[in-house]
């Protein structure tokens, strides 16, 4: 476990995951949000070759874990990652920890522009399992499926937890 790939719905707990992963195993965590928006919030986007040299770092460095909630940037990862986890808890499971999180990007978020962002937010992630798009549940089951390399799939907190506690 020397480059590990976390996806997953927004709220299924990626974040938190890689956070707990990288200070036991000492890895340096990167976050997908961070990658592709800029410090704006999620409104800018940057662009592609900013993104693409981005990920070319991380891919040159021996050890490093990075989560997000993108399919496309995940697929491109795929292919030099040493281990892939999907979080894939139910929607419920998910919204209550949106709930319970807030927008990301609160820094540079006005109160109200929070309650709005996590409005959109929530709104968008609701429809995770029935969108057809690259950071749907059907991508996330695809590149699941076609992964080589050590996998794993969580469908509750519980699980997770005693992943966490193999480790």
């Amino acid at each position: 476990m020397k480059r590990i790939l976390i996806i997953g719905n927004s709220g299924s707990g990626k974040t938190w995951l890689g956070k707990a992963l990288s200070k036991k195993l000492t890895i340096p965590l990167f976050h997908m949000d961070h990658i592709r928006w800029d410090k704006g919030g999620y409104e800018i986007r940057r662009s592609a070759t900013d993104i693409n040299k981005d990920l070319e770092a991380i891919k040159n460095q021996d050890q490093w874990i990075l989560e997000g909630v993108f399919g496309k940037m995940a697929e491109v990862c795929c292919s030099f990652s040493s281990m892939l986890i999907w979080l894939d808890l139910p929607w419920e499971e998910c919204k209550k920890n949106l709930l319970g999180r807030g927008p990301q990007f609160e820094e540079v978020l006005l109160p109200p522009e929070r309650e709005k962002a996590l409005s959109k937010l929530i709104e968008w992630a609701a429809k995770h399992e029935f969108r057809d798009d690259a950071n749907s549940w059907g991508f996330f089951n695809t590149l699941y499926t076609d992964f080589e390399n050590m996998k794993a799939r969580f469908q509750s907190h519980k699980e997770v937890d005693l992943f966490l506690s193999s480790i």
